[in-house]
């Protein structure tokens, strides 16, 4: 366990603390080392764009964090506590003093309970998705309306799955489903939508990466506009980059236009630059 994980409160006011983010429970330690083990999963908050469900506390985190504060060995469990405080960090306390320790990556309960939900509503449709990282519902917004407008489909709700470590969310609605990857869905929650909010849809002087100098970029705008169906994808949005091709110096100014396309019962997010200007950087 690093120090990044768990720190020792050395001073402030850790009642004030409690009052602002403790979420109303205090928790005893178990009894013994061998009984961390049954302790179920508290979820503080569910990423899709984690290697794991997302961060919490769990039985092997709780252990961790008591071992760093007592070094091990025997003890008494009714002088310690824990206090969650949702997704900032947890309180442990005992004799030895008070640890704050941060969140922990945990796997998905197995008591629905335990989990987390969010509600989106695109197009006035309220739907429960178990997510909670913003970029990941803003994309399952974005995800739905596109589909709603361009395929003419009423999606109704949503499903977790999680396959080789890689959250996907599966949609469905009329006997059908969509499934996209989290980490697609990120994508569409940051890219623009209005061609006008790209930074060089008018020209303006940027800055390349690496470099002391500025040079002038201007877009002309998009060919097709998001919502369109073009040669079996949907246009989703437009971002503004630098790209760097392989084997050269050169930094490329670029706009992307992404598109959402079906393959093999998956939706996936893919994108076509435009190459606006190069430089070498100083």
């Amino acid at each position: 366990m690093s120090p990044q994980q768990v720190r020792w409160v050395t001073d402030g006011n850790v009642a004030a603390y409690v009052d602002d983010h403790g979420d109303g429970e205090v928790w005893r330690i178990p009894d013994t080392f061998d009984q961390f083990s049954e302790i179920g999963t508290y979820v503080s908050y569910v990423d899709g764009r984690a290697e794991q469900y997302g961060y919490g506390i769990d039985g092997q985190s709780l252990e961790k964090a008591f071992r760093a504060l007592t070094g091990g060995g025997r003890y008494d469990a009714s002088d310690y506590s824990v206090i969650p405080c949702g997704r900032q960090p947890w309180i442990l306390s005992g004799p030895e003093g008070t640890l704050l320790c941060s969140c922990f990556p945990v796997d998905r309960p197995s008591d629905e309970n335990q989990r987390r939900t969010s509600t989106i509503t695109p197009a006035g449709q309220a739907i429960e998705i178990e997510e909670e990282n913003s970029l990941v519902l803003a994309g399952a917004s974005h995800f739905v309306e596109l589909l709603t407008e361009a395929e003419g489909v009423e999606i109704l709700e949503a499903e977790y799955d999680q396959i080789r470590n890689r959250t996907m969310h599966i949609f469905h609605g009329g006997g059908a489903n969509w499934k996209i990857s989290a980490e697609d869905l990120a994508t569409l929650g940051r890219i623009a939508l209005d061609p006008a909010s790209v930074p060089v849809a008018q020209e303006r002087m940027v800055q390349p990466p690496n470099s002391t100098g500025e040079i002038s970029v201007e877009w002309d705008g998009p060919t097709h506009q998001v919502g369109e169906r073009v040669n079996d994808a949907i246009i989703a949005g437009y971002e503004f980059t630098w790209e760097n091709p392989g084997d050269t110096l050169e930094c490329v100014a670029t706009v992307r236009t992404y598109r959402l396309r079906n393959s093999h019962s998956r939706y996936r997010v893919d994108y076509h630059s435009d190459r606006l200007a190069a430089v070498v950087p100083n």
